[in-house]
């Protein structure tokens, strides 16, 4: 891979650069042991993360007459993984909180 690297140049050398170390990084932290995984009958593939959007991003903020502003869906989505996650009300009294007790930006 180091071939690869010295071989390319500017934007590509960075990319590849950081793809590298991403993949040595994964490697070192155990995220790379496959067999491991495969005892355990964890999910290898994608296709369980890929139904998931679709199922909440889909279904949930696409749809027939939904028609959203991309930083808005974007809180939306936001605001339902804090539903779905159970952290509703710490979530709405850290926001009451920050009304209550702003911080100085200073």
């Amino acid at each position: 891979m180091n071939k690869f690297i010295a071989e390319a140049s500017g934007e590509r050398c960075n990319i590849m650069t950081q793809q590298r170390d991403y993949l040595l990084r994964a490697y070192r932290e155990g995220r790379l042991n496959y067999p491991e995984i495969i005892e355990k009958k964890l999910p290898i593939g994608s296709g369980a993360i890929e139904s998931l959007i679709r199922q909440v991003v889909n279904l949930r903020i696409k749809g027939n007459s939904k028609f959203w502003l991309k930083n808005n869906a974007e809180i939306m989505l936001h605001l339902r993984c804090q539903w779905i996650a159970g952290s509703w009300d710490a979530f709405c009294n850290s926001i009451f909180t920050s009304f209550i007790n702003p911080k100085n930006g200073g």
